[in-house]
């Protein structure tokens, strides 16, 4: 039985590319890079250790870093594009940027919901409070209403949060195609969703081709990046269209949300001869425009919750009454 790994967390993802960026940069070979990573100590240690090992039995960098964990999803693709055509260094600075930003997109969401949190909680507790003190619960109800209350949310706040990768990876995965529609036409979040998709795309069908694999080789392997199964049969269309003879900037405006940007981008590099580089140039402008976009989310998710708490106290504050007692009947 496989024993599949946890990814490692972002800050650590970050700090692992930066430091195998510099070290390929420098021309140390990648053995000595991993060993001198290696005292770091800790599972990340744990990982590149696996992975060292697994190069030293004749792996390449590629298939050592997935075996041991240490290479996920989208960086699997990317990587194994840069080794080809001897890019890695750049590649793993590419990377080292994405998770250092999403590092600090976490961080931030993380503090900006501590104190909204907290008075949530104290709310959870405070509300109940006074019926108890007057004795017209007991403290049983009490520890019902407050601590199962929290128990209770935790729980679907886990099952909010791990469902997607049920439903793509785990044993919800019969439902995945039906969750793939429902992720497209999500408002709002679909549109950011496709728009992050089709960067992956681009970015990695331009390290390919500029690693010198044909366009028409490169894009069947590009393809399997693609998670959304919806996206990518949208995007498979543009093989089909390559082959009647149109040329790969008309083949992409025939896909439903592909960027203007990126068709204008793409047809003048077709003529210039640097397509490669101009949709890798796409690729940094939209992850440009991403990485803002995630910014003003995590600024604001905590000012909504925040909110959020404010209506859900007033409403309750509301509900409970006038707090003077009934004046008896003579």
């Amino acid at each position: 039985m496989i024993k599949i790994l946890k990814q490692l967390s972002s800050k650590d993802l970050a700090v692992i590319y930066l430091q195998l960026g510099r070290l390929e940069n420098s021309g140390i070979p990648i053995q000595q890079a991993l060993l001198m990573l290696i005292k770091t100590g800790g599972e990340v240690g744990k990982r590149l250790k696996k992975m060292l090992l697994y190069i030293q039995h004749g792996h390449s960098l590629c298939q050592a870093g997935t075996k041991a964990g240490l290479f996920v999803g989208l960086d699997i693709a990317l990587v194994d594009a840069a080794e080809s055509g001897g890019t890695t260094a750049e590649v793993f600075r590419q990377m080292a940027q994405f998770y250092e930003e999403k590092a600090r997109q976490y961080q931030r969401i993380k503090s900006g919901l501590i104190l909204p949190g907290m008075v949530f909680l104290l709310a959870i507790f405070i509300q109940p409070f006074p019926d108890l003190f007057l004795g017209k619960i007991t403290l049983i109800s009490y520890l019902f209403t407050t601590v199962g209350f929290i128990i209770q949310l935790a729980i679907v706040i886990f099952i909010f949060l791990q469902l997607p990768n049920w439903i793509r990876y785990g044993f919800l995965q019969p439902w995945v195609s039906v969750w793939d529609k429902i992720e497209i036409k999500m408002p709002y979040f679909g549109y950011w969703g496709v728009r992050q998709s089709l960067r992956d795309f681009m970015r990695l069908l331009g390290l390919m081709v500029q690693a010198g694999v044909p366009i028409l080789d490169a894009l069947p392997k590009v393809y399997e990046v693609v998670e959304n199964s919806v996206l990518r049969k949208e995007l498979q269309q543009i093989s089909l269209y390559l082959e009647e003879g149109e040329s790969f900037a008309e083949s992409c405006s025939q896909v439903e949300g592909m960027n203007t940007v990126a068709i204008q981008l793409i047809s003048i590099g077709e003529h210039a001869g640097s397509l490669d580089q101009m949709m890798l140039h796409y690729a940094k402008l939209e992850s440009e425009d991403i990485a803002l976009h995630h910014k003003m989310l995590a600024d604001w998710i905590p000012r909504v919750v925040y909110s959020i708490i404010c209506i859900w106290m007033i409403y309750g504050i509301l509900s409970a009454g006038p707090p003077m007692s009934k004046i008896p009947e003579f």
